[in-house]
């Protein structure tokens, strides 16, 4: 059997797995009121050079194509299932936003308004061309709103839509967040399941650069199916080949374990452990030695401390994850030293010997509800 045929045949099992763990999910997704956003939430944040306020908006959208379609989506994510059951119309995408922008009444700048979808918010499917008019003329009207930041898988970055993001928006800083995840094709293809190549990314990010337009991209830190000390080496990697091609900001996402997932099933029968904090710290303090100080790293771990996200041993999680989003704001490997802990040796010990041993490490934690 050949390369080519092999791959092939991998992926059409992680392609069934996926499906498989999604299950009858979609039916699942829960109704709420169509002129209300999935979620918002206001955070600190790097604005260009500067500290500021960040609106994260996610709008209730009926997904991502990629999710929603036959290959079943990324083999950790399942934020499909914080969208609508049915497509809004775009007159409540309008009113989501609205309702989402509320809260920065009375805030001072510098602001960044990020948008999301579970998706792609430049997919006409998720959010109508006349609803994206509106919503970016609000942002161009709002002086306060230096940086917006709009995710985006690459086979909606045209010029078309580059045009229309830089004439609504103005001159302000805009980036596109795409999850490029890992720049190996083979890690990217198979253990994540995510729908394109590096070559897609690369022309993506070369159409929104002629643009003025940055991209951020997305590195997944420890991908189903690879080992801690894997783990580490290609999120560095990735990081810095994305630097390489000319990536604005790299954010490092740990895995978290999400519902209705691959890697849900691999974790609840202790064949996945997501990401020691340790390992999260190390990737950020390697990247931020090698890539230019142009580059900004930033990190916000969700479910940190809790068995589904990125942990440790449960005693230094708090301090661990504190000095991460320190880290994102500041810049300064200083923020991510100062801590010591006991379960440190356990890490050093699980990167040597790991690939080795192949042996899945249990929680340090004395109660088995906290991985929960």
């Amino acid at each position: 059997m050949g390369t080519s045929s092999l791959l092939e045949n991998l992926q059409g099992i992680i392609i069934r797995e996926s499906v498989h763990a999604r299950k009858d999910s979609l039916t699942r997704r829960r109704t709420h009121a169509q002129e209300s956003p999935s979620a918002s939430w206001i955070s600190r944040a790097r604005i260009s050079s500067e500290v500021g306020n960040a609106l994260s908006i996610v709008l209730a959208t009926q997904g991502c194509a990629h999710a929603r379609g036959p290959s079943g989506g990324c083999t950790m994510c399942s934020y499909l299932l914080d969208g609508s059951r049915e497509q809004p119309s775009s007159e409540q995408l309008e009113e989501q936003f609205a309702r989402a922008m509320s809260k920065l009444d009375g805030a001072e700048g510098p602001l960044s308004v990020k948008l999301y979808t579970s998706g792609s918010f430049l997919d006409p499917e998720e959010v109508q061309l006349s609803a994206r008019a509106s919503i970016l003329a609000r942002l161009r009207n709002d002086q306060r709103i230096q940086q917006v930041v709009i995710e985006s898988r690459p086979e909606f970055v045209s010029d078309e839509n580059m045009i229309q993001l830089r004439n609504l928006l103005g001159e302000r800083e805009i980036e596109l967040g795409v999850g490029l995840e890992s720049s190996s094709d083979f890690i990217r293809r198979i253990c994540i399941n995510k729908g394109f190549s590096t070559e897609n990314f690369r022309r993506a990010l070369e159409t929104a650069r002629a643009h003025d337009i940055g991209i951020r991209a997305y590195v997944l830190v420890k991908p189903p199916f690879l080992t801690e000390r894997d783990a580490l080496l290609d999120s560095v990697k990735t990081a810095r080949d994305a630097a390489a091609m000319g990536v604005t900001t790299v954010s490092f996402n740990p895995v978290n374990v999400q519902k209705y997932t691959l890697v849900e099933r691999m974790w609840s029968k202790g064949e996945y452990r997501p990401p020691w904090l340790w390992t999260v710290l190390e990737v950020l303090r390697q990247s931020r030695e090698s890539l230019p100080r142009s580059v900004d790293i930033v990190c916000d771990p969700v479910a940190a401390g809790k068995g589904r996200g990125t942990h440790n041993c449960g005693k230094c999680d708090d301090l661990l994850t504190a000095s991460v989003r320190l880290f994102s704001l500041t810049q300064e490997i200083t923020d991510l030293g100062g801590v010591d802990c006991e379960c440190l040796p356990l890490w050093r010990h699980i990167l040597e010997h790991e690939d080795s041993s192949l042996l899945v490490h249990d929680d340090l934690r004395s109660n088995p509800e906290q991985r929960l």
